[in-house]
Parts: C-alpha cells; sequence; structure tokens
C-alpha cells in the first residue's frame, strides 16, 4: 500500500490531477486557435450533438455535458454574445431558455473538432489499445456503467 506521506506525488489521485491538468493544458492550446475555451467547446458540441433532437432547454444542455448550470449560463452568456449560439424562451415552460447553434456555432465546431480530437490522441496515445480498457475504468470510477465489460480489483 503507498504510504502519502512517504511519496504524494505517486499516490492515484494526485497523478489523475497530473495528467488532467496535462490534457486540460493542450486542449486550451488548441482551442486557443480558434478563440474558444474547452468548456465552450464542450457546450458547442453537446449543442451540435443535440441538434437532432430539435430545441435543448439550456438545463439539460448542463445535463448532458455535465456542468454546473450556473457556469453553464454564464458561458452561454458569452457564446450568444459572440454570435455562436442563440437563447430564446422555451416553447413549451415558459421559466427555461431553449438553446440552439448559429451558423457560425455551428461552423466553428467542426472546424474545432478537429485540434480537440488531435489532443485526445496525442495524449493517451501511449495507452495504446489499452484506451477503451482507460475510459471504461475512469467511466466506473464516475459512477456510469463502462461500454465494456470489466472486472474491478483485478490487474
Amino acid at each position: 500500500m503507498l504510504e502519502l506521506l512517504d511519496e504524494p506525488a505517486e499516490a492515484t489521485g494526485f497523478l489523475l490531477w497530473q495528467v488532467e491538468n496535462l490534457w486540460q493544458r493542450r486542449q486550451r492550446a488548441a482551442l486557443g486557435a480558434f478563440d474558444l475555451t474547452p468548456v465552450q467547446f464542450l457546450l458547442l458540441s453537446g449543442l451540435a450533438a443535440a441538434r437532432r433532437e430539435g430545441s435543448v432547454k439550456q438545463a439539460a444542455l448542463a445535463r448532458r455535458c455535465r456542468t454546473d448550470p450556473m457556469m453553464t449560463s454564464q458561458v452561454l452568456r458569452v457564446l450568444e454574445k459572440a454570435g455562436l449560439v442563440e437563447r430564446t424562451s422555451h416553447a413549451r415552460d415558459g421559466r427555461a431558455l431553449s438553446v440552439g447553434l448559429t451558423q457560425a456555432g455551428m461552423e466553428l465546431v467542426r472546424r474545432a473538432a478537429p485540434a480537440v480530437e488531435e489532443v485526445e490522441r496525442a495524449v493517451f496515445a501511449v495507452l495504446g489499445a489499452d484506451v477503451p480498457a482507460f475510459s471504461d475504468a475512469l467511466r466506473l470510477l464516475l459512477g456510469a456503467r463502462p461500454r465494456r465489460r470489466i472486472q474491478a480489483g483485478t490487474g
């Protein structure tokens, strides 16, 4: 068993934090070329994916993207001012806002997505064929169902 007081930098949570920081730095750098933050891209791509469903409530977008509803509202306000999203009163729920991508927003997602995908490939390439297992382990830690069957406690 790892003694945290002896080697804190080797603790699993600390290593995960370091990987997350590496991933975020690279995503920020890649998205900077499009004048987007990772959260902005997440919400824009969430809207792009939800387009097939018609109008999307702002709260539903926050749930879909697993983002804080207040932060989502603030980021969407910035994206709206930039002409990338439109927010309107929801047709059936007057208390809710519907959110949709503008044509400019959709085009920006299409242009930025390859850069985001390249960062994903580059950061996780060292895992090789183990990337799906790693993703499933992360889903399991989040309390979500893995896409493949994995056995806890094996290694």
